[in-house]
């Protein structure tokens, strides 16, 4: 398998999407396991003849299907394995979550994988168009035709709560319920009905996916002590850190450590 990603450019989209990201293989024999973690974006899968499934196993495979596919990862906890089998062209365009409502209003579930996102929101040009992106065999090309489409599809989102929620557990290192809800004069109850109705997820637990993703870019970056990696990601102690480790990748910290595999700095997996 090989990976490529593609960050926008213009002022505004560049707040409402993290990176697009190209996975794609001409290898016939293609055999790939991979393991994506939990993470603060959301994914629209778009599939070159292919659609995913879900597995009895838990495992999201890939099956052959005519024409233009997609789905909706949103934010979990658990890691998703992806069995890939032979030739395969995916391009995944990863959203802020507050700038998933600035494409689409659908409200968030864990996996959208039923819907036809791009024709029930942008109608069949919008198949026709990721049709003509995928015969280009240039990603940078590629990313600057998708930069260029989603320009003209943002649309101003109602969100204002969540928006403001965001950028304030965004700003401080370190949060908990009860100092969002003093900031933002409001009740506990709220926050969390409002990021169950958006997200799909409770804001402890997006928190709690922050940290660990700093902690991830901690253990890919730097070649630093499990205790230092703790207190630079604001764990308790130790214990408390190689427990989150395990809750969220099932591995050893060691085993991660060997296991991860680093996309230009912007995706973080294990192969």
């Amino acid at each position: 398998m090989n990976f490529h990603t593609y960050k926008v450019v213009h002022i505004h989209l560049s707040k409402v999407i993290q990176y697009i990201l190209f996975n794609y293989s001409n290898d016939p024999s293609n055999n790939s396991l991979i393991t994506s973690y939990a993470n603060n974006n959301i994914c629209l899968g778009i599939l070159k003849e292919k659609v995913i499934i879900n597995d009895t196993n838990g495992t999201k495979k890939f099956q052959n299907k005519p024409g233009i596919q997609t789905y909706i990862s949103a934010m979990y906890l658990e890691p998703h394995r992806f069995q890939v089998n032979g030739v395969f062209d995916e391009i995944c365009i990863d959203l802020t979550p507050v700038g998933y409502y600035h494409l689409f209003k659908k409200p968030l579930k864990t996996y959208m994988l039923e819907d036809n996102f791009l024709a029930e929101t942008w109608g069949n040009e919008a198949i026709l168009f990721f049709e003509k992106v995928f015969e280009k065999k240039n990603f940078t090309k590629r990313g600057q035709m998708i930069e260029e489409f989603l320009v003209r599809k943002i649309q101003s989102s109602q969100n204002i709560f969540l928006m403001q929620c965001m950028h304030y557990i965004h700003s401080n290192s370190s949060l908990n319920l009860e100092n969002v809800s003093r900031n933002m004069q409001c009740s506990q109850k709220k926050i969390i009905r409002t990021f169950q109705q958006y997200l799909d997820l409770t804001p402890k637990d997006y928190m709690k996916i922050l940290r660990f993703r700093k902690a991830l870019w901690f253990i890919s970056h730097n070649k630093v002590s499990l205790t230092q990696v703790a207190y630079e990601c604001g764990y308790y102690d130790q214990s408390h850190f190689i427990k989150d480790i395990r809750f969220f990748t099932g591995l050893q910290p060691k085993q991660l450590y060997s296991s991860l595999h680093n996309v230009n700095n912007d995706v973080l997996i294990s192969l």
